[in-house]
């Protein structure tokens, strides 16, 4: 149905049958059939064909990868108000992928995409804000924009937003607030959110000092690469009796198996 109206013209007809060849729904995927029709949807201005050709361009499936030929159809979608055509345009600013490193673009794009709620494109527009990349350093606004990401659950973002509370950086300092937002992200798995909490229970900021949790947390980090936590391991086992050290370390064990979700 959807080849009989695309084969008449019927812009949306050739989008959803582009998006099928992608997909591989109800017939083998294949990219270079769905290039070809979202490239005839998006010549007739379908905004989503646009975004799509974009992707396949941007990422080499069905055509050769061609960065400028992505970042033209981002920027069609884009300007119809595609918000992830919005936030694609501006990683292709920020990255000089098929264009000049532009952060002022950048940022101008990502915001037009973080008002209409693209987490992503929040977090990017902290960074932006917090480094004063493409606009004027601003604490404040890179907290509003972390926030945002954050309560989209960005991990990221949690992470970050985590460090502007500890740092006292656009808001007063709370660490109670930046174990809140680290163990978001530390749930999430970013194991520096997971070592910044082994500092917060050694140091018994933002909770009450505790040893065994202080363990379990560099011990986890560990796990997940972050060298420096395999040091406090053994810094935090100096400190504590071999009955604590087995206990945290079963603690780090069950965290892990949970996926972070009984630390």
């Amino acid at each position: 149905w959807y080849k009989k109206s695309a084969e008449q013209g019927v812009a949306d007809a050739q989008f959803n049958l582009g998006n099928m060849y992608a997909n591989g729904r109800g017939v083998p995927q294949d990219y270079k059939q769905a290039v070809y029709w979202y490239k005839k949807s998006a010549e007739q201005g379908v905004a989503f064909a646009q975004f799509n050709l974009g992707i396949r361009y941007a990422k080499g499936q069905g055509v050769p990868q061609d960065y400028k030929q992505a970042l033209y159809w981002f920027k069609k979608s884009a300007e119809q108000g595609v918000a992830d055509a919005q936030y694609n345009l501006g990683n292709m600013y920020h990255n000089g992928r098929g264009v000049l490193r532009d952060y002022k673009q950048a940022v101008y794009w990502w915001k037009k995409s973080a008002k209409q709620g693209v987490a992503l494109a929040q977090f990017n527009l902290g960074i932006a804000y917090a480094n004063g990349q493409g606009v004027p350093q601003d604490d404040k606004r890179a907290v509003y924009w972390y926030k945002k990401s954050a309560e989209q659950g960005v991990a990221d973002a949690q992470f970050n937003l985590g460090g502007m509370y500890a740092n006292g950086r656009g808001v007063p300092r709370d660490y109670k607030q930046a174990v809140y937002w680290w163990k978001k992200s530390a749930e999430q798995g970013i194991a520096f959110a997971q070592y910044n909490l082994g500092l917060a229970y050694e140091n018994g900021q933002g909770v009450p000092q505790d040893y065994m949790l202080a363990h379990m947390w560099f011990n986890v980090s560990a796990y997940n690469g972050n060298e420096q936590a395999s040091r406090n391991v053994n810094i935090m086992e100096k400190r504590m009796t071999p009955s604590d050290i087995a206990t945290a370390q079963s603690m780090a064990s069950a965290c892990i198996a949970s996926n972070y979700k009984q630390c």
